[in-house]
């Protein structure tokens, strides 16, 4: 496969990592923060304590914004007759 082609298959697997893994990050760390607030900390481990979160966060909307990226079309493929819609 050339470098000018689509990767499908690595794009699948860094939508579902990143969605996965933004998905464990927003549970676990929110959980911990709702057991164990940590209201008195300093205001650099109060920001240490949600940068988890914040990193899942990220992940989930860069998952949800490859997800809604347009595929280009694979030179490769032959045409289908989705494009002959008229039936002729």
């Amino acid at each position: 496969m050339s470098s000018g082609e689509p990767n499908y298959m690595r794009r699948l697997v860094i939508i579902l990592a990143s969605l996965f893994f933004g998905f464990t990050l927003v549970i676990i760390s929110g959980w911990g923060l709702i057991y164990n607030p940590g209201d008195g900390d300093s205001w650099l481990i109060w920001s240490l304590r949600r940068t988890p979160l914040l990193l899942g966060v990220i992940l989930l909307v860069t998952g949800f914004v490859l997800l809604r990226k347009p595929v280009e079309t694979d030179p490769s493929a032959p045409q289908d007759d989705v494009e002959n819609m008229d039936g002729a």
